[in-house]
């Protein structure tokens, strides 16, 4: 008898937040110090703490495309910091080094 749809669906959630949780986390369930170094960098990367809307600098109006995208970086950190349960104030950009212009 196979596994009914939700449960399968479930059981693939957990192993995917167990994964993440196991690459970012130490034993205690928080972020380890290389973790938080790299939740630092992305947070910073995805511009989680700038504005949602993007203005175009050379036509001073809305960039759609670029407002798009940077809600798909927000979107991929965002992702992360729910699968491990993360507190947003135990990472601080500026505690962790590193620099905006790092383009990957």
């Amino acid at each position: 008898m196979s596994v009914p749809f939700p449960a399968r669906w479930a059981q693939m959630l957990q192993r995917k937040r167990w994964a993440y949780i196991r690459t970012l986390c130490g034993v205690e369930g928080k972020p380890h110090p290389e973790g938080a170094r790299m939740l630092a960098d992305l947070k910073r990367f995805c511009g989680i703490n700038k504005g949602g809307i993007v203005v175009s600098p050379v036509g001073r109006i809305v960039d759609p495309y670029a407002t798009v995208y940077r809600a798909g970086m927000r979107d991929v950190y965002l992702r992360i910091a729910k699968m491990i349960d993360l507190d947003e104030t135990e990472i601080s950009e500026e505690a962790h080094g590193g620099s905006d212009n790092d383009n990957g």
